[in-house]
């Protein structure tokens, strides 16, 4: 009887044991496969945006990390979509999966964001860097312009699923974006508040803006 209970036993412990391991092997085909398709989607990313999402400054190329996931990925649906007109971007989201875009939306997220790209402080000239403290503080009340801020966060360090960070941001990728909101190349905003306020913006008060943003670091990281 004790044999039988002995080999009852060592079956049950041998079963639990070709349970844990199948489940081990599962969750690391499971992690090998996500990073297999992160690597492969991010090595098309970095051509571009960099190593590490840091973006290219002289290109006008945004920074992606620390950027949070939700706008990311909204970006990439609106690249496929059109209301964001990019062709090098729109050929990229095509190709994605729903998955695809979520996954690389969450691994730029969890990157630090680097520090500011622009020039110091000291080294633009003082009334446009006031313009442009202005306008990010304050707005232009004459223009009918909100400060960036209130939508931004504080000196621009980003909203978590309401609005993308802006210091740090090249000043050319920021005057950029801007000039698409005028053009009607970008029309992704639900509520056209971008539309309405870039609108409102002369090509000096785009400089002195996108400038002092660019100088900035982000507060979060």
């Amino acid at each position: 009887m004790s044999t039988d209970v002995d080999h009852c036993a060592v079956h049950t412990a041998s079963l639990l044991l070709l349970i844990v391991s199948l489940q081990v092997i599962a969750a690391n085909c499971s992690v090998a496969a996500e990073a297999g398709t992160r690597a492969a989607n991010t090595a098309l990313c970095e051509s571009c945006h960099g190593a590490n999402g840091e973006g290219d400054p002289e290109a006008g190329v945004p920074v992606l990390a620390g950027q949070s996931a939700d706008y990311l990925e909204k970006q990439l649906r609106d690249y496929e979509n059109g209301t964001r007109d990019n062709p090098i971007m729109r050929n990229f989201a095509k190709g994605l999966s729903d998955s695809e875009r979520a996954q690389l939306s969450r691994y730029y997220a969890s990157l630090p964001a680097p520090g500011p790209h622009a020039v110091q402080v000291a080294a633009v000239d003082q009334r446009q860097w006031a313009r442009g403290q202005q306008l990010a503080h304050q707005g232009a009340e004459a223009e009918r312009v909100q400060g960036c801020n209130n939508c931004h966060g504080p000196d621009g360090s980003g909203l978590p699923h309401s609005a993308p960070y802006l210091a740090g941001q090249s000043a050319k990728y920021l005057a950029n974006a801007l000039k698409s909101w005028q053009q009607g190349t970008r029309k992704n905003d639900s509520g056209q508040l971008m539309v309405s306020v870039a609108k409102q913006l002369s090509a000096d008060d785009i400089a002195a803006v996108s400038d002092y943003f660019s100088s900035l670091k982000v507060a979060k990281n």
